[in-house]
């Protein structure tokens, strides 16, 4: 075996036990939620629902501010540049408006009207997110002394031609996000639904370091959700989401509108990956988080890795169809593994007995237990092992599916293929953080 295939299986193992690790690990404890402390709660006086609104379908909009209304709080809608029919529909459930005339976006927007809420806590909701009934309640109980922001499970309206794919992604956040909430400094308050103590956001939210954020020296359009979600947890509190709550949201009306929303988070991760390994923030968030984060992060690079070697550098097709090479692998495989555990009891007894650390036979003695795989062998047996360790995270993702599991999970699965292009792309393109790319 010559160095490059040698470093090819190499590098290959080690994808091969990340992946293990990361799919293992986020299942088991996406499948075994530790519910986070709740407090009673008599009122809702203490919270004030902030929404602000650009160009959304008037119906849309309704439907979210009659969820607000139904639950008895105040609410206060921004109109970004825009007026009616969002004022008359406002006043007509007993909300108060409040007009920009100028349209700013939707941080200056969140940053007016933060001003305008003088309650203990503020809920900021998207034009586009329908509230549960009891959802404000619910959120509420997990606020407790030392927790500053509380976020909600949010699912897809099933509508349009990218639902499918939008709720997979959805689905592949909760079963990470679920993981990572029982450290109490969730891995992201979504923007289309949190509730914040008021106290805590509200002058960060007023500041330039909010409204105008800044990537290479020019105005970035970056993720507010994960800008807050991270300076709560700065200051000191925690963070959770309460997965029993479930807000509607719209999914992109097209694949392109859903390509650049997806382009835009990608980048906007790329942003908070580098900017927490330089402030030190991505540690105090747990070792799951950081290994979730770095797993993520590198995951397109290592598959696109792979992907290249097997074209380019061993001359090989992406894919391997010819069936009886998948026939000898397994059988090489399988027996390798049969030997695998006389050759460790082995290795074990001369160690013990001998103090050494190999065996004392010749090298043409090893072939008798192992048989040499082709090189072939090996990386189909890669490739199949690697298919193999999300079948874990599979079964969490369609424990976590709500209904039409299967579909969703194969028409859904497009979205990875948007997804690992998005991730390249996003990082040769990481320095365009000023277009907002959605509507």
């Amino acid at each position: 075996m010559n160095e490059i295939n040698a470093l090819y299986l190499i590098f290959g193992s080690i994808t091969l036990s990340l992946s293990l690790i990361y799919f293992l690990l986020n299942s088991f404890l996406a499948l075994n939620l530790r519910e986070p402390k709740r407090i009673k709660v008599s009122s809702l006086s203490d919270v004030t629902v902030l929404i602000p609104v650009y160009q959304e379908r008037a119906d849309i909009f309704e439907n979210v501010v009659s969820s607000v209304s139904r639950q008895g709080v105040k609410f206060i809608v921004v109109g970004d540049g825009s007026d009616e029919p969002y004022r008359s529909i406002t006043t007509r459930y007993g909300g108060e408006f409040v007009y920009l005339e100028k349209r700013g976006g939707k941080r200056n927007a969140l940053s007016k009207g933060i001003s305008y809420v003088q309650s203990k806590f503020v809920l900021l909701l998207d034009s586009d997110t329908v509230l549960p009934r009891d959802g404000i309640h619910n959120m509420l109980t997990l606020m407790t002394e030392d927790v500053a922001g509380v976020s909600v499970n949010v699912r897809n309206v099933k509508m349009g031609t990218t639902y499918y794919m939008a709720e997979l992604i959805e689905r592949l956040k909760e079963a990470t996000m679920r993981a990572v909430n029982r450290s109490g400094y969730a891995v992201l308050l979504n923007g289309k639904c949190s509730m914040y103590r008021t106290e805590v956001v509200k002058d960060f939210m007023r500041s330039e370091e909010f409204k105008n954020p800044k990537f290479m020296g020019r105005r970035s359009i970056i993720g507010d959700d994960k800008q807050l979600t991270n300076y709560v947890i700065s200051r000191g509190y925690k963070a959770v989401v309460d997965f029993n709550t479930v807000a509607l949201t719209y999914p992109p009306e097209t694949i392109r509108k859903l390509y650049r929303q997806l382009t835009r988070w990608s980048r906007a991760n790329y942003y908070f990956f580098f900017r927490e390994l330089y402030d030190g923030t991505m540690l105090k968030r747990g070792p799951i988080y950081v290994y979730n984060f770095i797993y993520t992060t590198i995951l397109p690079f290592l598959i696109l890795g792979i992907t290249v070697f097997d074209t380019i550098f061993l001359g090989r097709k992406v894919m391997d169809l010819n069936p009886a090479d998948y026939e000898m692998a397994i059988v090489y495989g399988g027996h390798f593994l049969l030997h695998l555990p006389s050759l460790l009891a082995k290795k074990i007894i001369f160690a013990l007995i001998f103090g050494q650390s190999t065996f004392p036979f010749s090298a043409h003695a090893h072939v008798n237990y192992f048989p040499r795989i082709r090189f072939t062998y090996s990386v189909i047996l890669i490739h199949l092992a690697s298919d193999l360790t999300a079948i874990p995270f599979i079964y969490a993702l369609w424990k976590l599916l709500h209904d039409e599991k299967l579909k969703t999970l194969t028409v859904g699965s497009l979205a990875l293929l948007i997804q690992m292009i998005v991730s390249i792309y996003a990082l040769i393109t990481v320095w365009k953080q000023d277009t907002w790319l959605t509507r």
